[in-house]
């Protein structure tokens, strides 16, 4: 997130359990919101809808909202990572000026792109005409979201974006219900519209209220896609690798179920995996809460340290201080995540009869929940190569888990149904072991990486006086 760490940093200073769970909240807001927003409505939709809507028109919808939110992740990866590293560069040159005329330029950048993605995909999804312009909205509108929620990050008034989810998910429900019942597929998907149109509305005035702006489009950010290749390359390639298992399901003969036109699902599949994903939400929220604040004041000692000419002693202490911190913050996230998913895989079963679901993939259900929790922490590794600066062992990372998600998958349908979701499984854990081990190597040969390898530059604009009169001492 751009900046999501400062605003932590504010709302952990004030020492109290009320403000901890202040924390929490807004980063899992920041963090999760769309997907909790979406899988709240369409769930929601699902419940209620039944028997009052053709149950066809329903599972089109679900599909075809499914596809819409894997392609704009996937398309936009590589705008978000860009965006991301253009904003947390205006952030700490505090240049707050700069965020909305970027917010604003990217968007325009992305609506482009995705309508003729769009239009381009319509041609296979066989929809009357009107279904076919809502979906296409809808694709530019989710696209939107994900961008808004960057520059959020960076926002004081978070539950102004905790209502705004909230307004957004029950026009959602509400529109696509009503309309739904007399207008079946167009109804559903325009009633859902109607409510993301109303979120990423919310969103982007909240953007223009909350921080000062140039009253001009800004398109600086597109010269970072040539300074910065890597970071497009490594969140794409990272999406994929989310996708890559549901694709190849969705692909294969044997385990996908045609739903209209290029469609496809696999029910078998897909319901036990996209349940899983809910289990790592707390985690999210935790390595946002530990990752950005008490390993950003280590890193951060660290590397003005080095700026104020500290002895060869002082930044092998300073590094070993990150290290501590990083098994510390680890250390809790794998305990707290490893125990949501131990509960969560013993309460499979008693969840699974709660929501009235067959036990036929229950084994998938559990295995998916345990890849999840390796997925957290891949995550978490992402982001901690990115804060170093290893872009290229991002990447590496990042298209281990594609490839070997696709292979692995592919693998586990040709062994059979009692292989199904181990493929997704050992990607993930090949893919954080080899994370892993590149990460351990450059963490304890950091002084070599940071002198050698990457220059320090300070802006002294971004300086307090205090570390400008010790630099000037110097």
């Amino acid at each position: 997130m751009a900046g999501i760490g400062f605003k932590l940093e504010k709302i952990l200073s004030r020492n109290s359990y009320l403000n901890l769970l202040e924390g929490y909240l807004y980063s899992t807001m920041v963090s999760a919101g769309p997907i909790i927003a979406t899988i709240f409505s369409i769930g929601v939709i699902t419940f209620i809808a039944m028997g009052e809507i053709n149950r066809i028109d329903i599972v089109i919808f679900r599909t075809l909202v499914v596809y819409i939110y894997a392609i704009s992740l996937i398309v936009s990866s590589s705008s978000q990572m860009i965006i991301t590293r253009y904003m947390a560069d205006r952030i700490f040159l505090k240049d707050y000026q700069a965020l909305v005329p970027a917010y604003a330029g990217i968007t325009i950048f992305s609506i482009l792109i995705y309508l003729v993605i769009g239009i381009i995909g319509c041609q296979f999804i066989h929809l009357d005409l009107r279904s076919e312009i809502v979906a296409v909205v809808l694709l530019i509108t989710i696209g939107t979201i994900w961008i808004a929620m960057i520059a959020l990050s960076a926002a004081k008034e978070f539950q102004r974006i905790a209502r705004s989810f909230m307004y957004g998910a029950i026009v959602s429900v509400v529109a696509a219900y009503y309309l739904g019942i007399y207008l079946g597929i167009f109804g559903l998907l325009t009633g859902f519209t109607m409510g993301m149109v109303l979120l990423a509305a919310l969103l982007s005035v909240q953007i223009f209220n909350e921080f000062p702006y140039r009253h001009k489009l800004e398109f600086y950010f597109l010269s970072y896609f040539k300074q910065f290749p890597e970071l497009a390359f490594i969140a794409t390639l990272f999406n994929i690798g989310v996708w890559a298992d549901k694709f190849v399901f969705w692909a294969s003969p044997v385990t996908r179920d045609h739903i209209h036109g290029s469609l496809y699902a696999s029910y078998t599949y897909d319901v036990p995996v996209f349940l899983a994903y809910l289990f790592i939400i707390p985690s999210l929220a935790m390595f946002t809460i530990r990752i950005e604040t008490s390993f950003y004041v280590a890193y951060k000692k660290y590397y003005l340290a080095i700026l104020h000419n500290h002895p060869f002693f002082s930044l092998e202490e300073r590094r070993k201080n990150i290290i501590e911190v990083l098994k510390l913050s680890l250390g809790r996230m794998i305990a707290f995540q490893g125990t949501i998913t131990i509960v969560g895989i013993i309460a499979a079963p008693a969840i699974y009869e709660w929501l009235g679901m067959s036990a036929i993939n229950l084994g998938i259900f559990q295995i998916s929940i345990l890849s999840t929790f390796l997925l957290s922490l891949m995550l978490a590794l992402l982001i901690l190569m990115l804060y170093f600066d290893y872009r290229l062992d991002a990447l590496f990372m990042s298209a281990c888990f594609a490839v070997t998600n696709i292979f692995f998958s592919m693998i586990s349908i040709k062994l059979g149904f009692s292989y199904y979701g181990f493929g997704y499984f050992f990607s993930t854990l090949c893919s954080l072991v080899v994370g892993f081990l590149l990460f351990n190597y450059r963490l304890y040969s950091l002084h070599y990486y940071t002198f050698v390898r990457q220059r320090v530059v300070v802006h002294e604009e971004a300086l307090t006086t205090e570390e400008r009169g010790a630099i000037s001492l110097k």
